[in-house]
């Protein structure tokens, strides 16, 4: 899960500083696929953030000035409230996030 929410934090500096490339490009920045930086892109629209792309410019940009803001914190639990945590995942779209009954940093 965090890995995931790096890559969308680099996905974003990289849209909102129109330094993507093209599509191929950026998807290598990210080392990810193209068809998965599609995934991505089409996640972050269905939320309701509206990036498109510039063949022009050759660059992924926000439309409207829109702006993504990412921010997570992670918490050290003890025994006792990691039993109070039920494991499983939870899907948002169609990007799984999974939880585990206990979280090692």
């Amino acid at each position: 899960m965090i890995h995931q929410l790096e890559r969308i934090k680099k996905i974003n500096c990289m849209i909102k500083s129109a330094n993507t490339g093209s599509p191929r490009e950026f998807a290598g920045e990210l080392g990810i696929s193209e068809s998965h930086l599609h995934r991505y892109i089409e996640e972050l629209n269905e939320m309701g953030i509206p990036i498109q792309y510039s063949r022009a410019r050759r660059t992924y940009y926000y439309e409207n000035n829109a702006e993504l803001s990412l921010s997570y914190s992670l918490k050290i639990i003890s025994d006792h409230g990691a039993k109070e945590i039920i494991g499983g995942c939870k899907k948002i779209s169609s990007l799984l996030f999974y939880e585990s009954e206990r979280m090692l940093l």
